[in-house]
Order: structure tokens, then sequence, then C-alpha cells
């Protein structure tokens, strides 16, 4: 038979290795189960314990303050909680995965490229909603019933979380 007219086999002529996982990579794909779960929940855990910590520190804190700081906290609180769970539930999970598949592929550039647009679309929606809250804040919080010291309060934490200043005319809120 000619070189021409053989039949081509789908084995290859020599085996081939297989590629060579990492360790850490081994440990996560053939460790015990249970440990490596709770190894990859702690920071997880610890971010949600940071977070109930500060919320409980708040209420604590602003209790001893009076109910006009309380009550003008709890007019900002929905708006922070909203970016923070857009942010790290929509962008963080879409991005996290887009990560893990580009490397997965192994395309680390590409990879490295989404952490860079990511970082740049993060910086420009922080700018856009902080820049929305502090215009819109003193109308919003009167849509929803805020009035006096409780505007006020709340018109000065969302000035602090949103990183603004104040940007209203002292004589129209008095303090």
């Amino acid at each position: 038979m000619t070189e021409a007219t053989s039949i081509p086999t789908l084995m290859p002529s020599a085996p081939v290795a297989a590629p060579s996982v990492a360790p850490r990579t081994k440990r996560l794909l053939e460790g015990p189960v249970l440990s490596t779960l709770l190894r990859l929940a702690a920071p997880n855990v610890l971010n949600l314990l940071a977070l109930a910590g500060m919320i409980t520190f708040d209420g604590l804190f602003l209790g001893r303050l009076g109910t006009d700081a309380l009550a003008g906290v709890s007019l900002a609180f929905p708006w922070v909680m909203l970016i923070m769970q857009a942010t790290n539930g929509g962008m963080g999970g879409g991005v996290s995965s887009a990560i893990a598949r580009a490397l997965g592929a192994g395309r680390r550039d590409r990879a490295d490229a989404l952490v860079c647009h990511a970082f740049v679309l993060a910086l420009a929606l922080g700018a856009l909603f902080s820049a929305t809250m502090l215009l819109a804040a003193p109308l919003v919080f009167r849509w929803m019933g805020g009035k006096g010291e409780m505007l006020s309060a709340a018109l000065s934490y969302s000035n602090v979380v949103f990183g603004g200043r104040r940007i209203y005319l002292p004589a129209q809120f008095p303090r």
C-alpha cells in the first residue's frame, strides 16, 4: 500500500502524556470533600460575619444617636444595599465566572483583560451610581417620607457612604 492510499487511524502512534496537574488542583479534585468545602467557604463566611458585625455595630451606634439618626439611615440603607448587591452579586459573579472560564481554557491574556475591563467598569458604575445618589438623594429621600432632622441624617449618611460631600444648600435642610 502506498502512503497516499493508507487509511488514517484515530489512535496516536505514540502515547500522549496526560497534562500535569498542579498540586493545589489535585488537592481540590481528590481531597476530602468536607475539609475542601470548609476551606473554600471560609472567606465567604468571614465576609458574612464582618458584614453582620458592621450592621449590628451601626444599629447600636445609631440607636445611641437618637431616633432621627436611625430613621435617617433607614432611608439611605436600601440604596446602599442595592449597590452592594448589584456589585457583589451581579458584577462579582459574572466577572468571576468569565475569568474562571478564561483561565480554564488556558487563556491567561483574556483573563487579564477581563480583570482590567471589570475594574474600569466597576469604577464607572460606582461613579455613576454615587453621582446619581449625591444629586438625587434629597428628592428621593423626601419621596420616601424624609423630613426635618431625619432627612438631614439621611443625607449626611448618604453623602458619607457614596463618597460625596454636602452639595445641597444648608438653608434648605438644616442640620
